[in-house]
């Protein structure tokens, strides 16, 4: 079945299930909404590989928002899922393709380290601005996590970042993390993590920074510095701009894990090739980014 259909009949099962969830939501019964929800994670699993969340904004609407976390695959069929929606949802609902910034739940999060109870305002971010890549390298303290084991720590800085910032600006403006013991007293750039998104915001209105509306329109350029593994990809290609570096890799090294596991959630894959129309490497460039170029 193709993804397509999958994602119709996920909106026809999540509407026999509206009214529940919807009653659920507002009564605030957290046992019903996560009974609820693991039924409908597993309707998904067979679409785009991750789950849901869903909550009661203070506005009074209700929100869901799927959770790619970076798996450009899941991002490809979450923004399907949003696209092809029900208009009936539309009034009472918000639909988020990827995790938003600021939302309830970063506002609402509570961590819990060795008993200690941890929010958003016990990080504190050091950042630097790198003017090449349009992109910050950032520092992250935060007291509670000094003696936790590395990977824990790890994936908890970037879970209350991409909370904060929202996938969309974890993906196109973090360029390094590193987790520091002890606070640092001499970075010219500090904010606590509650403030990061406003703090980017600045930075990209300052700096010029071009300004992305989904994690699929993140392109990222690099050149070769090796022969390609595979002899099935043009001798001739020298650079690569893409939304998936990590698909590139894979292919670069005959492996086909995300093709796969696409073609597993209902997707097609395969090649498209272009007339060359420029050897100038510049011009080249040009023509994609002004859309002279070949679509």
């Amino acid at each position: 079945m193709y993804i397509k259909h999958r994602v119709q009949n996920f909106w026809k099962y999540f509407i026999l299930n509206r009214e529940e969830l919807e009653h659920a939501l507002r009564e605030n019964d957290h046992h019903e909404i996560t009974h609820l929800l693991q039924d409908l994670n597993e309707h998904l699993k067979t679409i785009c590989a991750c789950g849901m969340e869903v909550e009661m904004s203070d506005t009074g609407f209700y929100e869901m928002t799927f959770t790619p976390q970076g798996n450009k695959n899941a991002q490809f069929a979450t923004a399907l899922l949003k696209k092809d929606a029900p208009q009936a949802l539309s009034e009472d609902w918000i639909i988020n393709a990827v995790r938003p910034p600021l939302s309830e739940r970063a506002m609402h999060t509570i961590l819990r380290i060795k008993d200690k109870e941890v929010t958003g305002a016990d990080f504190h971010v050091y950042y630097t601005i790198n003017e090449i890549s349009k992109t910050l390298d950032i520092k992250v303290y935060c007291e509670a996590l000094k003696d936790v084991e590395e990977k824990r720590r790890e994936s908890m800085v970037a879970f209350m970042l991409e909370l904060f910032i929202g996938e969309l600006e974890f993906e196109a403006r973090i360029s390094s993390i590193e987790i520091i013991d002890t606070p640092d007293e001499e970075a010219e750039n500090f904010c606590l993590l509650p403030n990061l998104y406003e703090d980017i915001c600045d930075i990209i209105i300052d700096q010029d920074w071009m300004e992305y509306h989904d994690p699929l329109s993140i392109y990222m350029a690099y050149k070769l510095d090796e022969k390609p593994v595979s002899e099935t990809l043009r001798k001739d290609m020298k650079l690569i701009v893409t939304t998936n570096p990590q698909l590139q890799e894979e292919l670069l090294s005959d492996s086909y894990e995300m093709c796969k596991e696409f073609k597993d959630c209902g997707g097609e894959y395969g090649y498209f090739y272009y007339e060359k129309l420029y050897e100038d490497e510049k011009r080249s460039i040009g023509s994609s980014t002004t859309g002279k170029g070949n679509k």
